[in-house]
């Protein structure tokens, strides 16, 4: 992982010229590097909604695909970008389609992935895959700041950069969008907010798990959320006994441990303060000016603290310390039940006790004997008087 400035890069990459290259930036020579078909086509990718085909299954092994040259040089332009990376191939299928930013600013998205990926819900989605993304992501948060955004089939799960991330080259369905909607992710945290993931890594891995989430429900319909399933052995693992905190730096963490505490832990905790807590639409403000104020400095756990509260207008202090500073666990129990006055008819008198060191609010949901059923709802503040 990378803890980096920022700065404006102008690259070349020379490769023999039956190779494609792809990187992050945007690229200034295409008159050069690709053949008069290439142009054509990408010029139509530029305009289109549906991904285009810029080089095809087909024309993988045909030499007119490629200029017919010896060396060519590829060169690229990237501003305020904290790295650069790219990628080359001859056995690279090549596609795009159109990003529409709420600036108005166009964007290209691109995939680039061998003959092996294609097919069952494969890599010929995943221009699909990435536009969406970078689309939602700029619409909800902060809008994508580069031209092109670019995913390469590859020999890793997953590994993020500026404008171009690697996603494993078999993924496919569910699992080609979550890898690449993760990875493009990034994209906000840490490429825009350049936190240190080298000391804090649940601020570009928890922020980052907790935006897929919002990402999944969003893209097509949910096609890729999963059904509601039991959490009991994740609060184990968020809460037990072998558990540590967020705020562990992570090469001190138990290598077991760091799935949980920098990734699904504090997207977790987001998902609490956001919809449990503070409600949708004041966390989603917050959490817009957080990444405005911060994109492009190094913000450090208690400026995001901060801002949240600021924009918020509530103090979080409680729930920063027990969630993400120490590893407080919730307990809550019903501990009595008792009728008014002993008459059912005049209702019932339920006492609810705080027994470990976190709170919550309150979730109480009833049946009566006649088949009403009802929830009612506690914030979060009625411990502020006591344990129950």
């Amino acid at each position: 992982e990378l803890y980096l400035d920022y700065g404006d890069y102008n690259y070349s990459i020379t490769a023999p010229a039956d190779m494609i290259v792809v990187g992050s930036g945007e690229l200034l020579n295409s008159n050069e590097v690709m053949t008069p078909t290439e142009i054509k086509r990408m010029a139509q990718a530029k305009e289109s909604d549906k991904t285009i085909m810029i080089r095809s299954l087909e024309e993988v092994n045909q030499p007119s695909s490629r200029p017919k040259k010896g060396n060519i040089t590829w060169h690229f332009k990237m501003e305020n970008s904290r790295d650069v990376s790219w990628a080359a191939s001859r056995a690279f299928i090549w596609d795009a389609a159109r990003i529409n930013l709420p600036s108005g600013k166009k964007g290209l998205a691109m995939s680039v992935y061998p003959m092996e990926s294609v097919g069952n819900n494969g890599w010929e989605r995943s221009t699909e895959y990435t536009k969406a993304c970078i689309e939602g992501y700029s619409k909800r948060w902060y809008e994508y700041p580069y031209v092109n955004a670019v995913n390469v089939a590859c020999n890793v799960n997953g590994m993020e950069y500026p404008g171009i991330v690697f996603c494993n080259a078999i993924a496919k369905g569910s699992s080609l969008w979550g890898v690449t909607d993760h990875e493009f992710g990034h994209t906000w945290f840490p490429m825009i907010v350049g936190s240190n993931e080298r000391k804090y890594g649940w601020m570009d891995e928890g922020f980052n798990t907790f935006l897929n989430g919002i990402s999944t429900k969003d893209f097509n319909n949910g096609e890729y959320v999963l059904p509601e399933s039991d959490k009991v052995g994740m609060y184990k693992n968020m809460f037990g006994k072998g558990s540590e905190t967020i705020m562990s730096e992570p090469d001190a963490l138990e290598e077991r441990n760091i799935g949980t505490a920098l990734y699904s832990k504090p997207g977790y905790a987001l998902d609490l303060l956001r919809n449990d807590i503070i409600g949708t639409e004041r966390f989603d403000y917050a959490f817009r000016e957080y990444i405005k104020r911060w994109a492009y400095k190094h913000p450090t756990p208690w400026d995001f603290f901060r801002t949240m509260e600021n924009v918020c207008g509530e103090d979080l202090g409680w729930f920063w310390k027990a969630m993400f500073i120490h590893n407080y666990r919730l307990d809550q129990a019903i501990t009595s039940v008792i009728y008014v006055q002993g008459n059912p008819a005049a209702g019932a008198l339920v006492q609810i006790d705080n027994l470990d060191k976190m709170v919550m609010p309150v979730y109480l949901k009833y049946e009566t004997v006649t088949g009403k059923s009802g929830m009612v709802k506690i914030p979060v503040e009625v411990w502020q008087n006591g344990n129950n």
